[in-house]
Parts: structure tokens; sequence; C-alpha cells
């Protein structure tokens, strides 16, 4: 990024300085320029030289990153995805449009996200009402923005990183006595610490007696149930995810409040996602984890072996560490069904990921379908010139039981390119050779790549001007 290039800067830093409480004689005065130049750099009319930013962001104590474009990326690819609906088809909105505006109102496009987030919520109601045909219901409820787009933004915002939680499980592990390294015995433990601890029971229900139930935690007997039919994994981190419950919930609580969350509907889920965050650190603490990691180059199934966790439970605690001064590969995680419903998201790679599905198709995490099990390495190029590496998996899930009904779901983890060499999976790959990248794109409404073979709509950024003598790779391809 030439950052001393970009107009932009100049409406974040004057936001930056409004917030730290700074006037503009103040600040002009500290980095020594006349008032009336920073007025212009913060209007866009100058650019801001590199060696100036520098200087305001030591007197606003900030961090150069907090002026960078790259904070923004994932906000414009939001805002991009909510205008490619074809509502705005007329306005004629280009992509530098979106980009100039979110630089300099970032909290409009925040709002805009908000009242579609709404809008969506909304219309999945009514879509729901009119397909039940609920004649009963005399009510409609008033739409909110979804809390689990709320509780996404709340995770992506702190980096999925959270030092009070990692640090209280770390505390835990050695009260109960869990040594480092494998967890072939943490179920036993857990089960013990529960019932001298806490005296509750841990009981396993057969599917003879209740073939629905996964857990439950009965609070009058004291008694934690759970179903013989989870894995050994699962079985271990609803364990975990108990003890978190009973040990845990003051420094939860802590951090749901630091996060100004007092919603009935967001702080069920956000708690629900903290207690699965503590299980995972408590599963996999964060120091022997990461070296671990490193050890043996993002091995997954080591690690799954090593842990006694799953697939799913390695590549999303892979995306927690980012301790900073002691960080892992900044990785995005992505888990969809095979009807491209993405129920996890996150990205510190960089990379755009829809905010209501719609991904496109030539992604390896949707592509993994096709040959479920294995994981699959993509090195897989943006429209925007950005490459990433990534690998993904589908599976099965559910209760492993003759006619059971089952899901698929597919996890794709990925980071930038330059840490592709970090990833075992990369060997035998040549990274050099541009002709193995794939070019992918977030959704076809946002996306450039009109000769495409597998585009469903006109990109919204082009005019559309089909010819009926002509068929490109794509309907929308013209001479």
């Amino acid at each position: 990024m030439n950052i001393e290039a970009d107009i932009n800067l100049g409406p974040r830093l004057k936001k930056q300085r409004i917030n730290k409480g700074f006037s503009q004689a103040k600040l002009s005065k500290s980095i020594g320029i006349s008032p009336s130049y920073l007025n212009l750099i913060e209007s866009g009319k100058r650019k801001i030289p590199l060696s100036l930013l520098i200087k305001a962001s030591e007197e606003l104590d900030l961090s150069i990153k907090d002026f960078s474009a790259e904070s923004n990326k994932r906000l414009l690819s939001d805002v991009m995805d909510v205008l490619s609906n074809e509502i705005f088809d007329d306005l004629k909105i280009t992509n530098h449009d979106t980009s100039n505006f979110i630089g300099s109102n970032p909290n409009i496009a925040k709002a805009l996200l908000t009242i579609n987030d709404s809008f969506k919520s909304f219309k999945e109601d009514m879509q729901n009402r009119l397909e039940t045909m609920d004649v009963n219901s005399g009510t409609i409820e008033k739409p909110t923005r979804l809390p689990v787009e709320i509780v996404s933004d709340i995770l992506q915002e702190n980096k999925n990183y959270f030092h009070d939680l990692e640090i209280s499980s770390e505390k835990l592990r050695k009260e109960i006595g869990l040594k480092i390294g494998p967890n072939i015995g943490s179920g036993s433990k857990l089960t013990q610490y529960l019932q001298s601890k806490h005296g509750i029971k841990v009981k396993i229900v057969t599917i003879d007696q209740d073939e629905k139930i996964v857990k439950r935690y009965d609070e009058k007997s004291k008694t934690y149930y759970l179903s013989e039919m989870l894995t050994y994994t699962s079985r271990n981190f609803h364990l975990a995810s108990q003890v978190a419950y009973l040990e845990a919930t003051d420094v939860i609580d802590k951090v749901i409040k630091e996060n100004n969350v007092e919603s009935e509907e967001v702080v069920p889920l956000l708690k629900l996602s903290l207690l699965n965050y503590y299980a995972a650190a408590f599963m996999m603490p964060y120091d022997d984890f990461l070296k671990s990691a490193k050890l043996h180059r993002y091995d997954v199934e080591i690690l799954m072996h090593h842990y006694a966790c799953s697939f799913e439970q390695v590549t999303h605690r892979l995306t927690n560490l980012q301790r900073p001064g002691n960080a892992g590969v900044p990785f995005h995680f992505l888990k969809t069904d095979i009807a491209g419903n993405v129920s996890k998201r996150f990205s510190l790679s960089g990379i755009h990921i829809p905010r209501h599905g719609g991904s496109c198709p030539r992604w390896n995490v949707y592509t993994a379908f096709l040959n479920p099990g294995k994981i699959h390495p993509q090195i897989s190029k943006m429209p925007d010139g950005k490459v990433y590496f990534c690998i993904a998996r589908a599976f099965e899930k559910g209760i492993e039981k003759h006619g059971m009904p089952k899901s698929f779901v597919s996890i794709g983890l990925g980071c930038d390119m330059k840490y592709a060499k970090d990833l075992v999976y990369s060997e035998g790959i040549d990274l050099t050779n541009k002709k193995l990248q794939m070019p992918i794109g977030v959704s076809c409404r946002i996306c450039p790549r009109v000769e495409c073979q597998q585009r469903a709509f006109p990109p919204i950024d082009k005019e559309l001007k089909l010819d009926i003598k002509y068929r490109g790779t794509s309907p929308y391809v013209t001479i």
C-alpha cells in the first residue's frame, strides 16, 4: 500500500483526532505544520506524507495501522455486497465510489450494514411466515439486526482473541491438574473435577433413552447428560464448555460488558460463542498449541491427534492465535453447508467473505464437497490482485446411526500468500507459478470477471450490453 497516496487518510485522521479530543490547532502545532495545511489534509484536498502520518499517530497515541486502508477492507467488502442488490442497479454505483465513501464515512457505512441486516431479518421472517402459513400468529415481531451478524462483527473487531479468557483457562488447567501435552485423559479429568468441585455427575445417555439429545445440564439433580453418540472429541469439548459455564461466568460477562452488548437476543449467543472459545483455549492451551502448530507447519491432522480435537475445533482455534508479541499466521475461516449458507466467517488474512452467503463457486471451500474427507489446497487470486493460500475440507456431520439424517459442511482456512511457505500443505506446489492461481471473486454481483464460465449475474459496475448473435464463456460476455 502506498500510504502517502491515499487521500482518504485525511478524513480518517480527522476522525481519530476528534476522538482523542485534539483541536486542529493543537495537533498541527504538535506535528509542526500550519492549521490551514492540516485542514487541507483532513478535507482530502492534500495527500499526507508518511513522515507526518507517523508524527500524528505518535501524538494521538495510535498505531499507524489505525489509519491504514486495510482496516476498512472488510467493511468495503460488506458494503459492496449490500450494494450488489439489483435494486441499486439504476444508481450506477462503482466500486471506486464505494471505496471513497467508506474512507470518509465509515460509521455511515456501518449504519447501512445495520439497516441491511434488519431488512434481511424482516424479509426472512416474512418468508418463513408465508411458507409455514402461520395463520395463528397475530403479531409481527419488530425486525432487528441479525444476532449472529452482531456476534460475528464483535469477534472480528477483537481479532477473535480474548486475552482474559486465555489467562483464565490456563489457570483452570493448572487447578485441575492437566499437564501440557496430548489431551488423552482430559475427558476423565474433567469428569472427576465436575464431581469433586461442583458435585455434578456426568451421565451418558444411550440412543434408546433419547436419540435427539446432545447435551443437557439438570441443575436440580446436578447431572450433566451427554449423548453416547457424540465423538470422543465432541464429548471432551462439551465437558470443557460445562466447566467454563461454572467457572468462567465472571470473566465472560466482563468481555460481554466491554463490548457493550445488552440485547436479550445477542447476549446468550455471544455467551455461547465465548464459552466455546474458553473450551477451545482449555483443550488447546495457547503457548503449547502455537508451538506445536509452528513445529508441524500447521498440519491440522497432527494437531487433531495431539490435542484430541476435531478438524473444525483445530482450524477454528488457529484463528485465535493473535496474542500481541506472540502471534501465529493470521488466518481467515469459513464454514458453509452444501447450499452455500455461511454459518461462520472470520477474516484476518484480508480476504473478503460475503456477509450473507452467495460466495464464488470457484472457492475450494465449495469444490471440496466433490471429494469430502480430503484436504484441498488452493492458490486463490482475488480481482484486486491479492493472492491467498487456502485449504478446505468437506465432511459429514450428524449422529452415526443407520437412518439418521446427516448434513455436509465444509471448512475453509487460508492466509495471505506470503505465509504459504509456513504451511505444510504448500509442499510440492510451485508457489511462484502464476498458472496455478485460481481466479476467484467475492460474489458474482461485485466480481469484475465477466469471462467466468460460472458467472450467475452480471457485475453491478458494468453496463449490461448483450449481443443476441453472440455467446461467450458466459451470457454476460459480449464482443
